[in-house]
């Protein structure tokens, strides 16, 4: 559905031309970049509803996954060393108890936090 406009399609660069060099002129304390990087974040603002981001690679999550696997494979290699010098010292596969808390209802002075306490029923 068209919008409706006072402005005819010729108009439109004249008025755009226009704002640009009124900004640019509240914008002439600033340096050279500082204007650059304000145009294009105008421009990345009026694209982005239109145009999805490309989803790009995020290097911290794949360092961290490396370091991660690096350390398991050091501490599995430490493992089995120590169990080879000293097989005695291996703890036997025992099953997990379930150590399951049981949901009891709690005081309301037990709780933590301000107003919780008994400190705001003092009169």
């Amino acid at each position: 559905m068209p919008v409706e406009s006072c402005l005819s399609p010729d108009d439109t660069p004249v008025f755009a031309a226009h704002a640009t060099a009124h900004i640019d002129a509240t914008l002439d304390r600033l340096g050279e970049t500082e204007r650059a990087a304000f145009w294009a974040s105008v421009r990345k603002c009026y694209n982005t509803p239109y145009n999805d981001p490309k989803p790009r690679p995020l290097p911290a999550t794949a360092l961290i996954a490396k370091a991660l696997t690096e350390q398991a494979l050091t501490d599995q290699a430490l493992t089995d060393q120590a169990l080879a010098e000293a097989p005695e010292r291996a703890m036997p596969d025992l099953p997990i108890p379930d150590l399951a808390i049981p949901d009891l209802p709690m005081p309301v002075a037990a709780m933590r936090g301000p107003g919780l306490g008994t400190e705001a029923h003092v009169s």
